[in-house]
């Protein structure tokens, strides 16, 4: 097993209660009939992450969020950075970062870096339309 990623907007208020007190995130966030696009990565984010380091986005999906005291393993994303990060995202196709990948014969696993870097554009794109902050949860 390997550790997983996954993203969930929030408001401003969400964000203030979950740092303020971490074991509330479930509660905050468990909403099954939501219609919002999925944040979560599997475990892709990985993968993500050295691609859209290695390729210059500015984006690194370790530590641009900030680890919320008394959690293990939640990060949180204010608006602004969902914001520019959301834009960076969207100026930057999957092919440049495909140009990166080192492992040329396993097309497979390329293809599921693209299946998820598209859910991670879709999630950062629509957090940003509303102007919402996220918590990424690893585990």
């Amino acid at each position: 097993m390997g550790t997983v990623v996954s993203f969930k907007r929030v408001s401003d208020a969400q964000l203030a209660q979950i740092v303020a007190d971490p074991d509330q995130y479930w509660e905050v966030v468990d909403d099954p009939d939501s219609a919002e696009p999925s944040g979560y990565l599997d475990k892709a984010w990985s993968g993500l992450s050295d691609l859209l380091m290695s390729s210059g986005t500015g984006i690194n999906l370790i530590a641009d969020g900030e680890l919320i005291d008394g959690s293990e393993g939640l990060f949180y994303w204010p608006s602004a950075l969902v914001q520019r990060t959301a834009e960076k995202l969207r100026d930057t196709p999957f092919a440049t970062l495909a140009a990166h990948y080192e492992n040329a014969p396993a097309d497979d696993e390329l293809d599921y870096l693209h299946e998820y870097y598209d859910v991670l554009m879709k999630f950062f794109g629509s957090a940003a339309t509303v102007g919402s902050a996220a918590v990424m949860s690893m585990g």
